[in-house]
C-alpha cells in the first residue's frame, strides 16, 4: 500500500499539490468569466447553507449574500472548465486511493464573493439516506467506501473542517452529543470533539472520504472570493455508493452530450452506463449490497 493511500485510509483525507501556477491562472480566468466578483448584492441576511447541494443557476450568482453551489456537468455554458474534471494528476491520485476505471459523479463549483459568512453544520455525507436507515455498519473499516470527494481551491482557503479518522467508525459518545440526536446535520452551534481546519493553498486539493465527519465554516465575513472546484469519483471495479446519484442523469440528453468535448462525453457515457447497471440509489446502503 502506498504512503498516500495509507494516510487516506487512516485519517480519511490527504492534501496534494495539483495545479501549477499557470493552471491556477488559467482556471481563474475561466471562472472569473463565469462568476463576476464585481456583482454585489444589497442582501444582508444570513442564509442557511444546508441544502446547497441541490444546485444553483449561474445567472443567480451574488444575488444573495451567501455561498453558491453550481453543478457543472449538467449545465450548458460551463464547458470551458470541464477539463478540470479529467486533470491527469487528479485522476492519478484518486486511482491510487480507491482503484482504476474511474467514474466522475460530482463536478461543481463552490463560490462566493467577499463578505460572506459560510456555515454548513457538521455532517457525514448521508443526507440521501433516511435517518432511520443510517446504520453504524456504513462507517466500518471492514466496508470499502467506494467514493472520493475533492475540494480544489483556486485561492487560499480554510473553509473545510474535518474530524480525522472518523470515516471508518461510528460516532463517539461526544460526537453523538454534538449531533444532538440527528444523523444528518448537527446544529450550527455544535462543538464537535476533534474538529480541525484543513488549510489549503491555491492549487492544492484535499481528497477525502465522504463518510468523514466534516463541515464548511467561516466565523467572519470572507475577505477574498471563494472559487473552489468540487468533484467526486468512484471506481467502476466495485459498486458505487449513494454519492454516485448526485448528477441529474435526465439532463444528460443526446443534444447536451453532443456539445461536450470527446473526453467529457466519454466520461458522461460511462456514467450513464453505470446508472443503467445500478439504477436504484436506495439499494446502496442496504446490508446485502456489495
Amino acid at each position: 500500500m502506498s504512503e498516500l493511500r495509507n494516510q487516506f485510509e487512516k485519517e480519511g483525507f490527504v492534501i496534494v499539490d495539483i495545479l501549477t501556477e499557470e493552471e491556477i491562472a488559467d482556471y481563474r480566468q475561466i471562472m472569473d468569466a463565469m462568476l463576476s466578483e464585481q456583482k454585489k448584492s444589497g442582501d444582508t441576511e444570513k442564509h442557511d447553507s444546508t441544502f446547497q447541494h441541490f444546485g444553483d443557476d449561474l445567472s443567480d450568482f451574488a444575488s444573495e449574500n451567501r455561498q453558491y453551489y453550481f453543478h457543472l456537468l449538467t449545465k450548458p455554458n460551463t464547458e470551458p472548465i470541464h477539463h478540470a474534471f479529467h486533470h491527469p494528476k487528479v485522476l492519478s491520485v484518486v486511482e491510487e486511493l480507491i482503484g482504476p476505471k474511474l467514474i466522475v459523479n460530482n463536478a461543481s463549483i463552490l463560490a462566493s464573493n467577499p463578505g460572506v459568512i459560510y456555515q454548513l453544520g457538521w455532517h457525514r455525507d448521508v443526507i440521501q439516506i433516511p435517518e432511520e436507515e443510517i446504520e453504524d455498519r456504513l462507517f466500518s473499516a471492514d466496508r470499502f467506501h467506494n467514493s472520493v470527494q475533492i475540494n480544489l481551491p483556486l485561492v487560499e482557503e480554510s473553509a473545510l473542517w474535518v474530524v480525522p479518522g472518523s470515516h471508518n467508525r461510528p460516532n463517539t459518545p461526544g460526537e453523538d452529543a454534538a449531533f444532538g440526536g440527528t444523523r444528518h446535520y448537527a446544529p450550527l452551534d455544535a462543538n464537535m470533539p476533534g474538529g480541525v481546519i484543513v488549510r489549503l493553498k491555491a492549487g492544492q486539493a484535499v481528497f477525502y472520504n465522504n463518510n468523514l465527519i466534516h463541515r464548511g465554516w467561516s466565523d467572519e465575513p470572507t475577505k477574498i472570493p471563494r472559487r473552489t472546484l468540487h468533484m467526486g469519483y468512484h471506481s467502476a471495479t466495485q459498486p458505487p455508493t449513494w454519492h454516485f446519484y448526485l448528477l441529474n442523469a435526465d439532463l444528460l440528453t443526446p443534444e447536451y452530450l453532443n456539445g461536450l468535448s470527446p473526453t467529457m462525453r466519454q466520461m458522461m457515457e460511462e456514467y450513464l452506463a453505470c446508472r443503467e447497471q445500478y439504477p436504484r440509489m436506495e439499494d446502496t446502503w442496504q446490508e446485502a449490497y456489495a
